[in-house]
């Protein structure tokens, strides 16, 4: 333990903590409380955390109109609620999931996922017979990654309602990232035949919180919601951190 703060202090004077959002100095590293760096402590700073604006509602995830009730949809072909805990024009959520997604900050995960826990707070949805699944990455992308960060949010959220956490899905084909890809169609064609479900018989009849960071066209959650609704899901919430 001594040697352990004595690094940090050291740490501390040759590389002084500064906010992944704004760059200002934050507090020492060295904290009595055990917690800290699982709520993302010495990454950002309160201000800059604060100005992060929850939703409190569900999206129809066509028109990302607001669900009245949480529940009817704007558009009958969407067969899945979206549900996004922010919005990605936000600065300083679109700077924590830049650094979480591309930067490899996986210690990111745990402030990021309080985020979607206190969304799904706000928005009261009955959880109790979901199982929780993540969008997967393709296996060389994710050795190269180090982690996939749907999953790390996935488990934040089914530990905290204890539901069943289920790596249901994986990934077949090794497509071109979304981002690189301009307009709907060219995304839409690139995801689709990427996903297959492990085992059918832990999706059919369930619930599920389909778990990612981003939704932006919605061509990869669009894809999933398919094969899974294939494999005998019910309903289908996709849960981000951020809509765009």
């Amino acid at each position: 333990m001594f040697l352990a703060k004595a690094k940090d202090i050291i740490l501390d004077i040759l590389f002084p903590p500064v906010c992944l959002n704004c760059q200002k100095p934050l507090a020492t590293r060295i904290n009595t409380d055990q917690n800290a760096d699982q709520r993302g402590s010495n990454l950002i700073c309160d201000q800059c955390l604060n100005s992060i604006k929850l939703n409190s509602t569900l999206f129809c995830p066509v028109c990302r109109a607001r669900l009245a009730k949480n529940e009817k949809i704007c558009h009958f072909k969407a067969s899945y609620l979206l549900g996004a805990a922010g919005n990605y024009d936000n600065p300083a959520l679109q700077n924590l999931i830049h650094y979480f997604k591309y930067k490899s900050f996986k210690n990111l995960a745990p402030i990021l996922g309080e985020l979607l826990l206190e969304y799904l707070e706000l928005i009261n949805r009955e959880l109790k017979n979901y199982i929780v699944v993540p969008i997967p990455l393709h296996f060389w992308r994710e050795r190269q990654r180090g982690f996939n960060q749907a999953e790390l949010l996935g488990e934040v959220v089914a530990k905290h309602f204890n539901l069943p956490f289920v790596p249901g899905l994986t990934r077949i084909k090794n497509n071109k990232p979304q981002i690189q890809l301009k307009g709907e169609e060219k995304r839409r064609k690139n995801i689709a035949g990427c996903f297959a479900i492990k085992n059918p018989e832990e999706i059919k009849d369930k619930n599920i919180l389909l778990i990612d960071d981003v939704f932006t066209s919605g061509a990869t959650m669009n894809e999933a919601v398919k094969v899974l609704k294939r494999a005998g899901a019910r309903e289908i919430i996709a849960l981000v951190v951020a809509k765009a």
